[in-house]
C-alpha cells in the first residue's frame, strides 16, 4: 500500500503530547472505503496532528499502524455515539470530521484552521466535491429549512453561488471542522439523532451558543455519494421528527407548523402504496411521544443563548478557548444542553 511508504512515526508519548488538531475518521460501510480514506489523510495530513479512526466493525490493523493512527472500537453502531466516544479521547483544540467514502487534497486542513483565528468561529465547511464529477459541487455545508427539510447547499452547481453560500448553516458531517470546546459547550452530537440530522442539531446549537460557521473554498475534499445516505424509512421519519421538534421556532411557530404537515404529508403521499408508508408513519409516531423532551431541549438552548449574550463583553467575540485545559470529554455535565 503507497501509504505505508510515505507515513512516518510520531514522536511523542501519548498523555503528554497534545496536538493541534484531531482527525475523526468515522467508519461507514466497507473496509476497502475505510482504507482509501485513511490513506489520502495519511498522504496529506499536517505534522501537528493525530489520527483516530471510531470503527465500526473490527479491524485487523495488517499494515500495523497503531503509532500512527488510534483505532477505536466504538460500543455502539451510532454514527453519533461513535463520534462522541472518539472525541472524548482528544485534547486536541480543533476537531476535523471525515467519514470514510472521503478523499481529502493536499493542504486540506491549512485554511480551515487559520479560520478558527477569529474566537467566534465554532465550524468551519470545507468545499466538498464529487468523487465521480470532480468539478461538480458535493457539498459546500448544509441548510436547513424550519420546517424540518434539510438539504445540501450547492449540490450538483459547478460553482456556488452568493446566495447558497448565504444559506450554509454549518459543515456536512462527512467533512467538518470544528472547535473542541465549542462541541463540548454544547456537548457534541446529539444520540438521538442519525448523522444527516446531527449535523443540522449541532450547527443550530452553536449558533445559540453565540458562534459562527466559515466555508473554505481553499480546503478540498473529494466525497462519494454513500457518505451521506439515509437511513431506513422507520429511522428516517424517527431522526427527521425529533429534528424538527428540537428545533421549533418560537417566531412564526404556526406558520411552521403548517408547513411541516405538508411536507409529512408530501413524503406519505408519495410513499403509497408501498411498505415504506408504515415505516415512516411509525418513525413519526414515536417522536411524538417525546414532544416534553424536545421542549425541554428548546428551553436548555435559550438557556444557552442567554449565556453566550451575558458572556460576552460589548464589541467583543465570544470567548471560549480552553480545550487544552477542558475534560476531554463531550459531555462535561456543566456545560451539555439537556438534550432529554
Amino acid at each position: 500500500m503507497p501509504w505505508v511508504a510515505c507515513s512516518f512515526q510520531l514522536s511523542f508519548e501519548r498523555g503528554s503530547f497534545v496536538p493541534r488538531l484531531a482527525i475523526v475518521i468515522t467508519a461507514v460501510g466497507s473496509v476497502e472505503s475505510l482504507e482509501r480514506t485513511l490513506v489520502s489523510v495519511l498522504e496529506n495530513r499536517p505534522t501537528d496532528c493525530e489520527v483516530f479512526v471510531a470503527l465500526n466493525q473490527p479491524y485487523s490493523d495488517p499494515y500495523d499502524l497503531k503509532d500512527e493512527v488510534r483505532f477505536v472500537q466504538a460500543k455502539s453502531r451510532s454514527v453519533c455515539q461513535r463520534v462522541n466516544q472518539t472525541l472524548a479521547d482528544t485534547r486536541a483544540p480543533f476537531v476535523h470530521l471525515l467519514r470514510s467514502g472521503c478523499l481529502v487534497t493536499e493542504g486540506w486542513t491549512e485554511a480551515p484552521l487559520a479560520r478558527f483565528g477569529d474566537r467566534q468561529v465554532g465550524s468551519v465547511a470545507p468545499l466538498v466535491l464529487d468523487l465521480e464529477h470532480g468539478n461538480r459541487i458535493f457539498a459546500a455545508g448544509i441548510g436547513y429549512r424550519p420546517r424540518g427539510k434539510r438539504f445540501l447547499v450547492g449540490a450538483g452547481q459547478n460553482q456556488l453561488t452568493s446566495e447558497s453560500q448565504e444559506s450554509i448553516i454549518g459543515p456536512g458531517g462527512f467533512a467538518a471542522f470544528y472547535r473542541k470546546a465549542a462541541l463540548d459547550l454544547v456537548g457534541g452530537l446529539s444520540a438521538q439523532l442519525g448523522a444527516q440530522q446531527a449535523d443540522v442539531d449541532l450547527a443550530l446549537c452553536l449558533a445559540k451558543g453565540g458562534f459562527t460557521v466559515a466555508f473554505e473554498q481553499q480546503s478540498r475534499v473529494l466525497a462519494s455519494r454513500d457518505v451521506d445516505l439515509p437511513e431506513s424509512p422507520f429511522r428516517q421519519a424517527l431522526y427527521d421528527e425529533r429534528l424538527f421538534w428540537r428545533n421549533l421556532p418560537a417566531a412564526g411557530r404556526t406558520k411552521t407548523l403548517i408547513a411541516h404537515a405538508a411536507v409529512v404529508g408530501l413524503e406519505l403521499l408519495c410513499s403509497i402504496p408501498r411498505p415504506r408508508l408504515f415505516a415512516q408513519i411509525g418513525g413519526r409516531a414515536v417522536a411524538y411521544t417525546h414532544l416534553n423532551g424536545h421542549a425541554r431541549h428548546r428551553q436548555s438552548l435559550e438557556h444557552l443563548n442567554e449565556r453566550a449574550i451575558r458572556s460576552r463583553p460589548a464589541n467583543q467575540h465570544l470567548r471560549i478557548d480552553h480545550s487544552h485545559d477542558a475534560p476531554a470529554r463531550s459531555e462535561n455535565a456543566r456545560a451539555r444542553v439537556n438534550a432529554r
